[in-house]
């Protein structure tokens, strides 16, 4: 402990040597760097993140890291600003704390200034969107890859990056929407992981809706994605519990498949699969099969009625042209979807003929 306090009061005083700018990354992986002339130093750098990663206080960890501009010439500052900020982004994600060190937003929608903005000139940071960039973004991105979802939210959020959010929460249903019609998940159980993702999503989407400043800044498609996203985790939750003419209601909102019973509108809505999100397209297959058995069961039970009148007979026609658009809307994007979908839909409309 002495021996570090000493080293950071001589470098504060510049009478210790510390690496200057031509100093190569591989000489600075210890705790003495050899320069050009057979100089050496003390790598502070290394001294000082050692000491504050052993420190079991978030507080007492980030007063160290500060140090690590100690000594910053105009020559070194980019290097050692950077190498500040990528250091207490790793003891806040490890503590999590964010709340208190970057901020929260409150209830009324205002942000509240986290501990570590004060710090912001020490950091080599002069306003609130280098900050954003520099402190909060990282850790939204971190949380992101390692699959923090909440954290993420709450991170883009703060970085106000609202579009980013949708980004990552159309993606994340995208994705569980794939598993479950890949058949990794019993079709009888609820959709993997879709409940906490699902209501993540509505939540989001109902609190950036109801703020203006945030509405008007929003991209139309990545909230179109979100949205269509959502309402095909109803239309498949209502298949799910057999309300099949609730979910038919449900896919024909969306106005992604061509359930109108028009042969001729087929097309349209091939094309428009063309400038679909990827977190959609590559979820057809679930979609469709889903939407044909829902089909074919309706078909089914108005079959097994026990009345036959003209508007009986209407209602199983309209199904059998739905079908038969939904098999033509197939075969135009066969190569968006596995090989064997094709087939699976074809037995279906085979049995409402």
């Amino acid at each position: 402990i002495e021996g570090v306090h000493i080293a950071i009061a001589l470098v504060f005083y510049g009478l210790l040597r510390i690496p200057s700018a031509d100093t190569s990354a591989g000489a600075l992986s210890g705790y003495l760097a050899v320069e050009d002339g057979d100089q050496t130093a003390l790598n502070i750098a290394r001294v000082l993140t050692h000491y504050a990663h052993a420190l079991p206080q978030t507080d007492d960890a980030i007063s160290y890291l500060l140090l690590l501009t100690l000594g910053t010439s105009e020559a070194t500052a980019a290097r050692q600003h950077d190498l500040c900020q990528r250091e207490i982004v790793r003891t806040l994600y490890e503590c999590a704390d964010y709340a208190k060190y970057v901020g929260d937003i409150q209830s009324d929608g205002t942000r509240r200034r986290g501990l570590l903005e004060r710090y912001m000139p020490l950091l080599g940071i002069t306003s609130n969107e280098q900050f954003a960039q520099a402190i909060i973004c990282r850790l939204a991105d971190r949380s992101r890859d390692e699959g923090r979802l909440a954290d993420t939210v709450l991170l883009y959020n703060l970085a106000e990056r609202y579009n980013t959010v949708l980004s990552v929460l159309g993606k994340q249903l995208g994705e569980l929407l794939h598993v479950y019609g890949s058949g990794s998940v019993d079709s009888g159980s609820d959709l993997n992981g879709l409940d906490d993702v699902e209501g993540v999503s509505r939540a989001v989407l109902e609190y950036y809706r109801e703020h203006e400043h945030i509405a008007r800044v929003l991209d139309k498609r990545a909230t179109a994605t979100c949205t269509t996203l959502l309402s095909i985790v109803d239309f498949l939750s209502l298949h799910r519990r057999g309300a099949f003419e609730e979910a038919l209601e449900a896919i024909e909102r969306t106005q992604l498949l061509p359930l109108e019973g028009d042969i001729s509108l087929v097309s349209q809505h091939a094309e428009q699969v063309r400038g679909l999100d990827d977190a959609i397209t590559r979820n057809f297959s679930l979609i469709l099969l889903a939407a044909m058995d829902t089909l074919s069961r309706l078909h089914a039970g108005l079959k097994e009625s026990p009345f036959m009148d003209a508007v009986k007979q209407v209602n199983l026609q309209t199904l059998q042209h739905k079908s038969r658009a939904l098999m033509v809307f197939a075969g135009m994007i066969q190569f968006r979807m596995p090989s064997d979908t094709y087939a699976k839909l074809n037995r279906m409309d085979i049995f409402m003929h």
